[in-house]
């Protein structure tokens, strides 16, 4: 039984050893990677509507749609980032999940639809219009996260000065795709 617990100890020591803050790069990598699965995932769905038509394929994209920005939420709410960017990581996990939210209650309207008679005008809905809207706010984030980012390739001037800790030389590179015709 101590055996058990010192091994259970140790375990502990190590997870939290190689857990915490991650450095910006690998923030921006996880952060990119994240953005790149759920936009991906959304112009799949864009392509697979327009070449579709009815009821059940607009409640397959407005439901995909959903688990594409939650999963995306969920994402962000994974990420422990460097303190420098924690509050844009905020603002970024606070307009995401009112993004998701707005699509999800988006979604719930569609479901609730029991003929394709008004489809085409569902994004002029209240709710259309409120998670277009979020959406927006979230393409806006996107481009500040990204010009952040752009920023840190000033910091080539640093390079090889000795008394400028690690973390304030770190050049960032990431294209986070924030509008569709970037990707």
């Amino acid at each position: 039984m101590r055996r058990l617990v010192a091994v259970a100890v140790v375990l502990g020591l190590v997870l939290l050893a190689c857990g915490g803050e991650l450095t910006l790069t690998e923030y921006a990598a996880e952060l990119e990677a994240g953005a790149a699965a759920m936009n991906g995932r959304l112009d799949e769905l864009d392509a697979e509507l327009s070449a579709t038509n009815g009821l059940e394929a607009a409640k397959r994209y407005a439901n995909e749609r959903v688990v594409a920005r939650y999963g995306f939420v969920d994402k962000l709410e994974g990420l422990d980032p460097p303190e420098v960017i924690s509050d844009l990581h905020n603002a970024a996990l606070g307009i995401m999940g009112r993004l998701a939210d707005a699509e999800s209650a988006l979604a719930d309207y569609v479901n609730s639809l029991e003929s394709a008679t008004g489809l085409d005008t569902v994004w002029s809905t209240p709710l259309g219009v409120a998670a277009r809207s979020a959406d927006e706010e979230a393409v806006e984030l996107c481009l500040a996260a990204q010009a952040e980012f752009d920023r840190t390739e000033e910091r080539t001037v640093f390079e090889g000065v000795l008394w400028i800790p690690p973390e304030l030389k770190e050049i960032v590179t990431v294209a986070f795709g924030c509008i569709q015709e970037q990707r």
